[in-house]
């Protein structure tokens, strides 16, 4: 049954509640990307049935009433809209049962499901279109042991960088006149760090839901956040979007790795060693991670930008029905409010590195540039030179994919934009509608504290960077004869 129809970008649009059965499975590169970053967690990633909070909460009062709830614990966390959505672990649900064990098969849920439910299957032309994990071809990507796989290379890769990140330290540690460098290269490791982290803590969110509901940006790189963020963008039909961002993505970590490897091995006349090896593949490994998080922060962007546009539809089409539009709305917010915190927490590690990084390349390029001594030993001033441009090329690359994939700095504005455009869409009729959901909009756009927070220590950065510019040049490595030396730690 067709409800409505309106263009986005010139085209027309359906908004329809009819099953609509997905033909095409979805392209191998989607699946390897999750694979390559380890996300796969569940044994079940496509639930048979989807709910809205709304049936949820309906659901778990029959539950109540029935005695069926012993352990009260289990009962709030199930109660969490993300959990509900992204993190149950019950197998009745992923076996398409009800929260009140009532079997719903598939094909029945089409006259079934509230008009709210139907919203959570939406695909691109903002149609109904169900589907199962046959449908799309996961098939061996998600196997049993992917659950357990992913969380082994994720502890094992974070091994791996904290025995570099200890081994450099423990040589460059007290020593004056290499903390700039040092502090510089720590930034980087910072960075690279970001993705692991936030990928550790979302398998720790789907291991424990009930005790980390405070975790619910974690939800974000949760494989069925990502293949609902798919289902939107219709990538059965058009396939990965933005692939030449993709290859860019991959392709700009892995010179800058392949530059450091030259400084090593050719440039600084290191040679091959332990240290040596081990970094370089850290550059490879985590660059590439790096480069994916960012393809994966540009996916899910679109994805809620192509959203709310069918949101915008389906408030036009259903003005004055608040049950409806709430329910899709606050869907659809959950899913963005998710995501802006994860951008946010990204922007709190990322940023005052960086600040910190392009300081200390200023002061260091600055002491450089003013002193004489390097001119005196040429692999010294080849090694300075190199290692300075190695640090801005680290930083430009690190910036510039963060600011491509998001479009900007923060994720608010992609809220801003659907907020002015629903403007457009307010009429005199229906104002207790309107007033409600102005209401609803006003408590999704409430400040944060992450944008002070992030400028403080950034202000902060900068300082620290800039003080470290008073020492005394004299006593700096490659004012000694020993930066090429000092480089092979």
């Amino acid at each position: 049954m067709e409800v409505g129809m309106a263009p986005i970008n010139g085209r027309p649009i359906r908004i329809q509640i009819e099953k609509l059965s997905a033909t095409k499975k979805w392209p191998n590169g989607f699946w390897a990307i999750l694979k390559l970053m380890c996300l796969f967690y569940h044994r079940t990633v496509v639930p048979r049935r989807k709910t809205c909070y709304g049936c949820t909460v309906d659901k778990f009062k029959k539950r109540i009433r029935a005695g069926a709830v012993q352990d009260m614990n289990s009962f709030v966390g199930e109660m969490e809209p993300m959990s509900v959505q992204y993190e149950y672990q019950d197998p009745r649900r992923a076996e398409g049962r009800g929260a009140d064990g009532e079997d719903t098969p598939l094909m029945d849920q089409a006259e079934s499901a509230c008009p709210v439910c139907d919203t959570l299957w939406w695909n691109q032309d903002g149609m109904v279109g169900r589907y199962s994990e046959e449908d799309i071809g996961i098939g061996w990507w998600n196997h049993r042991g992917s659950g357990p796989l992913s969380l082994l290379l994720l502890l094992g890769a974070l091994t791996f960088i904290i025995y570099d990140i200890v081994n450099f330290l423990d040589k460059l540690w007290g020593k004056p006149d290499l903390i700039l460098r040092m502090l510089i290269k720590m930034t980087l490791y910072i960075i690279l760090l970001l993705y692991p982290l936030l990928s550790l803590c979302s398998k720790l969110r789907s291991l424990l839901p009930t005790a980390l509901t405070n975790l619910r940006w974690a939800s974000a790189l949760n494989v069925r956040y990502l293949i609902k963020r798919g289902q939107v963008l219709g990538i059965d039909r058009k396939g990965l979007p933005g692939k030449m961002l993709l290859f860019l993505f991959q392709l700009t970590p892995l010179i800058v790795a392949l530059y450091r490897f030259l400084i090593f091995t050719v440039i600084s006349e290191c040679g091959f060693n332990w240290s040596t090896i081990v970094t370089s593949l850290i550059g490879v490994i985590y660059g590439q991670w790096y480069g994916l998080y960012m393809y994966l922060l540009y996916v899910v962007r679109i994805s809620l930008q192509r959203e709310f546009n069918l949101l915008l539809i389906y408030f036009r089409e259903n003005e004055g029905s608040e049950t409806r539009c709430r329910g899709a709305f606050f869907a659809t917010v959950l899913d963005f409010l998710c995501f802006k915190q994860l951008v946010n927490l990204s922007i709190f590690v990322m940023f005052p590195a960086l600040v910190f990084a392009v300081s200390g390349n200023i002061t260091y390029e600055y002491l450089l540039s003013n002193t004489t001594c390097v001119a005196d030993n040429e692999l010294n001033r080849s090694v300075a030179h190199h290692t300075l441009r190695l640090a801005w090329s680290e930083v430009f690359v690190s910036l510039v994919s963060y600011l491509v994939a998001m479009g900007g700095v923060h994720a608010e504005y992609i809220f801003d934009n659907f907020v002015g455009r629903l403007l457009h869409l307010r009429s005199g009729r229906n104002w207790i509608f309107w007033s409600n959901l102005n209401k609803d909009i006003t408590y999704v756009t409430k400040n944060s504290h992450f944008l002070l927070v992030t400028t403080i220590f950034s202000f902060i950065s900068i300082f620290m960077a800039f003080n470290f510019g008073t020492q005394d040049i004299t006593d700096l490595a490659f004012c000694n004869d020993t930066m090429h030396e000092d480089l092979c730690v």
